[in-house]
């Protein structure tokens, strides 16, 4: 009996272990991150990225900064190749060599954005055991999960979600032997490509930097076809494209067959996403006709407003490979890391400096809290003496107080006596429609006349007259529809409840009838 009495207090002496180490770890992440929070990274010192982006018949270079945690494009080059073909390596080194020196972007770190041709993505399930050495054993069973070997690809991979023992996870993966063909060329020229990333994660990145949610569908159409990348807590997790066929009707079916499930997944797991769709070259298909979640469209003017920069037609994978490099909002991927990221070096040498000078002017505050507080008692003492007139002065402004308040309420009572003009605007902003507006308001002692546009002039006689503001509310004027306005302009004049001829000789029996309607 002992024994299990001991045992039980020890196992919730373990579970309250557990728990307390649990909250000081949930408590201590936002302060470790606080105090290793990189100034010098994009904030006090610029960062710059260049983006080399490979298109079907042609290359964009894209250049970018981010400055005090502002991402601005600064400069943007596209380099023309044979249409509907991809630029070689020694293309793409001779293309780097003139951007390079065009855009000042010497000493720049280079991301190459890979076609959704070259690439492959693949969402698997492992189990959970894995997560600690996840890196080690997608390497190992990247030829069963893709049609790569580990030694012939570069890839990288995100965790999607976990549960029921299981991991889910996207792998984006592409030929090594292709990769190394267009570095070693870039290399040959003086130009080190540091970063390799896929056009349906920048894409991804750019659509959630332009205010998408966590959850949703990033679309781009463009003359060849279209492709589309599903987005969950902020991360790639599924793909779709497809190219398009000469008939323009063949397009929108091609794109709805596509979107279909995608959506239809979302709406099994409990959700409605939204799309965001960019039209590139292609010609404009009203999506928003055809699927009944919200579409979101944006424009090349929407993206040189969020990215403060002037030029006209970026490219969006470019613009996307920019913001993924700089954001730090961005989940993108590397496939040159191969699934094991860098760990970078906390800057904690700042933070320690500001934490000791934090503290420092803590002291006073700590060890002369009573000196502190006598200064004050002190001031307030010579205070109280100096405002002994004052009281005095106080009395006499009673009286005036007094005599001031019989002047108030006067004024009440000729306010009360005559219609007060902010209510009855008031008034007038509560009952008529948001379709109704007014062009002209005149209101006199008895009266009130408005002129103005509605879709229907006929529905807001009955709203006057309900109002227990006006009566004998009629047309003056026939009301006359504005085609060009698609509208009808109206003239009403009515009476103010209680301030017309009639109410003025009426005798006054069973009290007054105030401006809401009731009596008093």
């Amino acid at each position: 009996m002992n024994m299990a009495v001991a045992k039980e207090g020890l196992s919730r002496l373990s579970a309250s272990g557990s728990s307390l180490a649990a909250k000081v770890v949930r408590f201590s992440k936002p302060v470790w991150r606080a105090l290793t929070f990189n100034l010098m990274d994009g904030i006090i010192v610029p960062r710059k990225d260049l983006t080399v982006s490979v298109e079907k018949g042609c290359v964009w270079v894209v250049c970018g900064s981010r400055f005090l945690s502002k991402i601005k494009i600064r400069g943007a080059r596209k380099y023309a190749f044979d249409e509907g073909k991809y630029a070689g390596p020694e293309n793409l080194a001779s293309t780097l060599i003139l951007a390079v020196k065009e855009l000042k972007a010497s000493k720049t770190g280079i991301s190459l954005s890979l076609p959704r041709d070259w690439t492959i993505v693949r969402t698997v399930e492992l189990p959970v055991t894995v997560k600690e050495t996840i890196g080690d054993v997608i390497g190992y069973e990247l030829d069963r999960l893709t049609p790569l070997s580990q030694e012939n690809a570069y890839y990288d991979f995100r965790i999607l979600s976990e549960g029921n023992q299981k991991l889910e996870l996207i792998i984006v993966a592409a030929r090594a032997d292709l990769i190394n063909q267009y570095r070693e060329a870039s290399k040959q020229v003086g130009v080190e490509v540091g970063r390799v990333t896929i056009k349906l994660s920048n894409m991804v990145a750019l659509c959630l930097f332009m205010g998408s949610q966590a959850d949703s569908i990033c679309l781009e159409t463009n003359a060849f076809g279209y492709e589309g990348g599903v987005i969950r807590d902020g991360v790639l997790a599924a793909s779709f494209g497809g190219a398009f066929s000469d008939k323009d009707q063949g397009k929108v079916e091609a794109v709805v067959t596509s979107l279909t499930p995608v959506i239809d997944m979302f709406r099994k797991q409990g959700s409605t996403p939204s799309v965001l769709f960019y039209e590139g070259d292609s010609d404009h298909i009203a999506l928003d006709k055809y699927i009944d979640v919200p579409v979101k469209m944006f424009d090349d003017n929407e993206i040189k407003l969020k990215l403060s920069t002037d030029i006209v037609g970026i490219s969006q994978s470019a613009a996307g490979s920019v913001v993924e490099d700089l954001w730090s909002g961005a989940k993108g991927f590397n496939l040159l890391e191969k699934g094991f990221t860098k760990r970078v070096k906390m800057p904690v040498a700042i933070s320690i400096v500001l934490a000791v000078l934090i503290l420092a002017t803590w002291v006073p505050y700590v060890v002369l809290p009573l000196q502190r507080e006598g200064k004050r008692l002190e001031e307030i003492n010579r205070q109280i003496s100096i405002r002994k007139d004052e009281v005095r002065k106080v009395e006499a402004l009673k009286k005036e107080v007094e005599a001031l308040s019989d002047e108030v309420a006067s004024v009440d009572r000729f306010k009360e006596s005559s219609p007060m003009t902010l209510g009855l605007l008031k008034e007038l902003t509560t009952i008529l429609p948001k379709t109704v507006w007014l062009t002209r308001t005149r209101i006199t002692d008895t009266t009130v006349d408005v002129e103005g546009y509605a879709n229907s002039a006929s529905e807001i006689l009955p709203k006057l007259e309900q109002s227990p503001y006006f009566r004998k509310v009629e047309f003056a004027s026939p009301t006359i529809r504005d085609t060009r306005l698609n509208a009808d302009r109206f003239v009403i004049k009515m009476e103010i409840e209680g301030f017309g001829k009639e109410a003025a000789d009426k005798p006054k029996e069973g009290g007054e009838k105030p401006r809401d309607g009731k009596k008093k």
